[in-house]
């Protein structure tokens, strides 16, 4: 004998069935537009990569001013704390995701692909990978203008300045030799740099601090130049190894 139909749970069967269809939808939905974000994804990193030394046009409307820097200022940092401004194609370590939303977030504001990107960090970042140090991801705005991107990694070491101060230039490394002499003549007792008949250290300070000056200064180009090879103003925006 047939049995009935239960109108209810025939109701409840068809919502059932529709909340598959629309969960399914709905994930399939997430998966593309999952896919759709790698895909947009791996065209920022492409674009970083590989676009070489171009430079992109910003609407200054859609972009912080404040973030815009000069190369004049770029130059002063990096031969401050001895640090290389390349090519993104230069770079070996990853690019973070957040720099990647960055960029993906100022292509949907001006409406096209940003190219010409530029990377300020340590020079050994530009050939090993290094978690511990502090890039910055730089978009070529033309006129030698540069907009900061991202900065990612640890802050840099505020000793590194004093450490890299006389291979800024030749100026300041004869100044660090100087300086050096000086200090080491100055803390010398006068009861030691005096004899028993004189009255006065000065002379004998001032022929000892360039007998200092002429000897660092012969051991600095023995030793100095065969590992530094370079000043800082001149190896900034230098792609080979110093």
């Amino acid at each position: 004998m047939w049995k009935g139909v239960n109108l209810e749970k025939e109701l409840q069967r068809e919502r059932s069935h529709q909340y598959r269809k629309t969960e399914d939808r709905i994930l399939e939905v997430f998966r593309n537009m999952l896919k759709e974000d790698d895909e947009r994804d791996e065209q920022v990193l492409d674009n970083i990569f590989g676009s070489g030394n171009r430079s992109s046009e910003l609407n200054i409307d859609l972009i912080d001013p404040d973030r815009i820097y000069h190369t004049t200022h770029i130059r002063k940092l990096c031969t401050q704390f001895r640090l290389r401004f390349l090519d993104a194609k230069h770079f070996k370590a990853e690019i973070p995701r957040e720099a990647i939303a960055e960029i993906k977030r100022l292509q949907k504001k001006s409406g096209e692909e940003l190219k010409g990107f530029k990377v300020l960090a340590p020079a050994p970042m530009f050939n090993l990978r290094y978690k511990d140090k502090d890039p910055l991801l730089f978009l070529s705005l033309g006129n030698d203008r540069y907009y900061l991107i991202h900065k990612w990694g640890k802050d840099m070491n505020p000793f590194r300045k004093l450490l890299v101060f006389p291979f800024r230039n030749f100026k300041s490394l004869l100044a660090s030799v100087a300086g050096l002499a000086f200090l080491i003549v100055m803390s010398i007792p006068d009861s030691v740099m005096m004899g028993p008949y004189d009255n006065s250290s000065a002379a004998l300070r001032v022929i000892f601090f360039f007998y200092l000056f002429i000897a660092f200064s012969g051991l600095t180009a023995l030793y100095g130049f065969s590992r530094v090879k370079n000043f800082n103003s001149t190896l900034w925006d230098s792609k080979y190894i110093d």
